[in-house]
Formats: structure tokens, sequence, C-alpha cells
């Protein structure tokens, strides 16, 4: 009902307001809450490649798809996520450690093991050679909230959803805009 028809201001006196106002509102159902979304109800359909799909293959489907990333899988099983951000990484000059000799000996102040992971990436040429195989993912139960977080905290484009442990979809940042703001995507 209009506004006018709520809270009819012309008929009621100023110290009558909250009473009238109660007594109209009265005669309207309750509204009822809303169930807090949850990650099966904005989840979308994943794209999914293989571990042995090329580098360029990849930039290909996802500029052909205009997604940020896909999941990776063997078989029905997920072995980690892809973003256009590990094909961005490949472009990176490689950062060469820096060296400290001390009695003829060379001392790195960089992690070795870090330092094989990049190289690993920047040279990769295929999927497996430059996916995250430490994937964060959310169930379908999971509340936005949840979801969001993760998203956030561990800057992550996309999280798989999985339920008893398959993989039925993923949500990333359009989704969750969607989500966020009632939106279709």
């Amino acid at each position: 009902p209009p506004p006018s028809e709520i809270f009819p201001c012309d008929t009621v006196a100023p110290t009558e307001v909250p009473v009238a106002f109660a007594e109209r509102l009265s005669h309207h159902a309750p509204m009822s809450t809303p169930r807090p979304k949850t990650a099966g109800d904005v989840m979308v359909a994943p794209h999914t490649v293989a571990p042995e799909m090329t580098v360029r293959d990849l930039a290909a489907l996802l500029l052909a798809e205009r997604v940020d990333g896909v999941c990776v899988v063997r078989g029905d099983v997920l072995v980690g996520v892809v973003t256009a951000m590990d094909l961005v990484f490949q472009e990176k000059p490689l950062h060469l450690p820096s060296l400290f000799v001390f009695l003829d000996a060379f001392i790195s102040f960089e992690s070795s093991a870090k330092v094989e992971h990049d190289l690993r990436k920047i040279t990769g040429a295929t999927v497996a050679d430059i996916m995250s195989t430490e994937v964060e993912a959310v169930s379908t139960q999971a509340p936005l909230s949840e979801v969001a977080a993760k998203m956030v905290d561990h800057h992550r484009a996309l999280l798989p959803v999985l339920e008893s442990e398959r993989l039925v979809g993923v949500i990333d940042k359009r989704a969750m805009l969607a989500a966020a703001f009632d939106l279709s995507v």
C-alpha cells in the first residue's frame, strides 16, 4: 500500500502517530525472513580442463568463454585450479635469488623451493605445470559469508563447489557480485 494508506498523517495527531502506525501495520501479514543464500544457490556450471592441456589452448579457452579461471580435473577428480593470473605470471621476469658469498660458500637469501616454483610456472607448457594444487573449495551448504571470506582472505577469483568430494559447480567473482546485489549473471 502507498505510505498515505499506512500512515495517514492528515488524520492523526502527532502524539498518536506511533499508535496509529502500529495499528495499521498489525493488519498486514508479517514479513518472512529470507533464508541466507548458500554456495549451492549461486554456483555456476564449472569450466573444466585436463592437466595435459597446453597453456596456449588454456588462454584461448579463457578468452573465448570470458572466464577468469577453470577447474582442472583428472576423470571426476578435482586436481587443481588454474586462473588467468597463472598465465599472466608467465610474462613476469624471473627473479634470480640474491646470493651472499661467505668463505667461498654461496648463501641464498631466498628459498630454493620458491625459485624452483617460479621457474616451473614461468616455463610451464601445460596446465599441470602452472595450476594451483592447494585448492580452496566450499560445500554446497556453505553460507555466502564463508565463500566471500575464503575468496578475500586467500585471494581467490574462483572457488570450486564440492558435494561429497565431487565437483558440482564454481563460484567466481561474477556469481558473488550477482548474489550480493541480487542481480542475474
